[in-house]
């Protein structure tokens, strides 16, 4: 049940659709491609807190009290559903981050799959994407009811 709030703060309307849609039809995302190193997403990110995506300046000011790493952030406006949207400080001119062997795990992890649910999107001429796709192991089991049929 707890899981089923922290879906409903956390995912826009159409992540909403997104996730349900994909349950329904017994989907899971893939994330595939590699860093084209154009440094878009660090000029565009959303962060989470933890009660959801930052919507405001005082979230924001808790979240760096409590994790002071995340000062390297700075607001650069809204998206289209009010979340914050920050700006790396650390991001050079060439697109790379200036002490990438000390990124946040947030960072490394970059595409997550959960910014499919929350409305965002990847920027333009990014190297990766998001994919919904049928688990591999349903065709095993598509396969293996066919076999088991003859």
């Amino acid at each position: 049940m707890i899981r089923f709030f922290r879906i409903l703060s956390t995912y826009s309307p159409l992540g909403l659709i997104r996730y349900f849609r994909m349950r329904l039809m017994g989907r899971e995302l893939l994330v595939t491609g590699s860093c084209n190193c154009c440094g878009d997403c660090c000029r565009k990110i959303n962060l989470e807190g933890a009660r959801g995506w930052l919507r405001s300046d005082r979230e924001f000011a808790d979240m760096v009290n409590d994790f002071p790493e995340y000062e390297r952030f700075v607001v650069s406006g809204k998206d289209s559903q009010g979340f914050l949207q920050f700006s790396c400080t650390w991001l050079t001119e060439k697109g790379g981050c200036q002490n990438h062997d000390n990124r946040l795990p947030l960072c490394r992890k970059f595409p997550d799959k959960s910014l499919h649910f929350c409305g965002g999107m990847l920027p333009d001429g990014c190297g990766y994407s998001i994919s919904e796709v049928k688990p591999f192991k349903k065709y095993l089991d598509d396969f293996t009811g066919i076999e088991g049929e003859q």
